[in-house]
């Protein structure tokens, strides 16, 4: 048994290793990408093409109203309208919708589903998209946001100054700063910093194709009315990562797609053009949408979408999905390493021609650590202007924790050992929450 144990070591270890270089890889990408990268768009103003922003909407009368009033008070641009999806069962929203519809009319449309609720947030939008793009009086463009974002008024200008040449645009999508002690809800700032700081600016310089964060994704009208034309919907239906496929599919239609990571001060990166919002912050919840997440991207992707593409694509897949092995090795690793520092490991029994492999493999993966650790903090300091060592040290394994454990239930489900697995796609719902002033929301 305890041979059988440190060949697993041995094995957990090299798979350590091959996942850190090619985060390694990442990283040497993106520091080149970013060096040379000219951000500026927002220094100057930019035509705004008449814009939809779509919100899709079960039970949100607690926040539905303030998420508009808010975002509409902090976008002046005339030419941007709210479109707020709700079903004809959920009175309590439909009436909340009605009254900002009658408050602003200029501004906010309602757009009520032809099902009751709840289906899914992707037959809700394709309902949107339906109803809304039937008619030629239809918007340049559509914002997919959720009733929880905090938008950034310049993202319009960004938005029509991409839309020239591009008909997918994500923008970054960062959590709202949390402060001390919320170590779940934190682990979101961490994340997002760094990939969307890193890795989206190196798929979006490579070539590769942009999956949209569900949240600050822009479409304009001639991408919409090509799968509406062509399929009769936008979004690929029964999925529960909907927003990830489309931007595949985007790019295999042919259509230009680009990740506008853009800031008016290079040096300051609270200044960047992104949306921000609260995640969840019980264990119970990210838990939850986390495994959404993992089986969407993951499984969902991977049967419906495959490996076609070119060979960034094909790259990015791999890291896109490795997390279904990977989000194991850290906890497996560190379970093993404390069985050899008690003494219930020999290293003695491993085979003595991997006896050097393991050392270097070892030492690989520590300094991959460091810089892992250095990556993560510089990422976060980019985004909201703190060096926090300390912090993201002490979310770094609360997030171990929750990514492996919604790995877990991810594969539990694609096995058909949960109801996820056999019953049809309905809305996976998530308690949202605004920040008190929308108008200093951000510093």
């Amino acid at each position: 048994m305890g041979e059988l144990l440190i060949i697993l070591l041995f094995v957990v270890s090299i798979l350590i290793t091959v996942s850190s270089l090619d985060d390694a890889f990442i990283d040497l990408l993106a520091v080149g990408i970013v060096r040379f990268r000219i951000p500026g768009l927002v220094e100057h103003a930019h035509a705004i093409p008449k814009t939809a922003v779509f919100v899709a909407n079960w039970h949100e009368e607690d926040v539905l109203g303030k998420m508009v009033e808010g975002n509409l008070a902090r976008i002046q641009a005339q030419e941007v309208s709210f479109f707020l999806g709700v079903y004809p069962n959920d009175t309590g929203t439909v009436h909340v919708a009605k009254e900002l519809e009658a408050k602003h009319p200029d501004r906010v449309r309602v757009i009520i589903n032809t099902l009751p609720g709840p289906t899914s947030k992707g037959q809700m939008l394709n309902e949107m998209f339906s109803q809304v793009f039937s008619s030629d009086d239809c918007p340049d463009m559509v914002v997919l946001h959720d009733s929880e974002d905090v938008i950034d008024p310049r993202t319009f200008q960004i938005y029509g100054a991409y839309s020239r040449e591009y008909d997918y645009v994500q923008v970054p999508v960062f959590s709202l700063n949390r402060g001390k002690g919320a170590h779940v809800a934190s682990t979101y700032m961490d994340e997002f910093a760094e990939r969307h700081t890193r890795e989206m600016i190196v798929r979006d310089a490579v070539g590769a194709c942009i999956p949209s964060a569900g949240v600050g994704t822009c479409m304009t009208k001639k991408l919409l009315k090509h799968f509406l034309r062509t399929r009769g919907q936008v979004l690929m239906s029964g999925t529960v990562t909907e927003d990830y496929i489309l931007g595949v599919e985007a790019k295999r239609e042919g259509f230009k797609c680009a990740f506008a990571a853009v800031s008016a001060n290079a040096d300051e990166g609270l200044d960047f053009v992104a949306t921000r919002e609260f995640f969840p912050k019980t264990l119970a919840a990210s838990i939850k949408q986390k495994s959404r997440w993992v089986y969407g991207t993951n499984f969902e992707a991977m049967c419906k979408l495959g490996w076609k593409g070119d060979l960034w694509d094909f790259y990015f897949f791999i890291r896109d999905r490795k997390g279904l092995i990977t989000n194991f090795l850290p906890p497996l690793s560190l379970a093993l390493l404390a069985l050899l520092i008690l003494g219930y490991l020999d290293l003695s029994e491993m085979p003595t021609s991997l006896e050097p492999v393991f050392v270097l493999s070892m030492w690989a993966n520590l300094t991959a650590l460091i810089v892992r650790y250095i990556v993560r903090v510089a990422a976060c300091r980019k985004v909201y202007g703190m060096l926090d060592w300390l912090g993201v040290a002490l979310r770094w394994p609360v997030a171990l924790y929750i990514n492996m454990v919604a790995v877990f239930r991810a594969w539990k489900t694609y096995l058909g050992e949960s109801e996820f697995a056999t019953k049809p796609v309905v809305w996976s719902k998530t308690v949202h929450e605004l920040p008190d002033d929308f108008a200093n929301a951000v510093r």
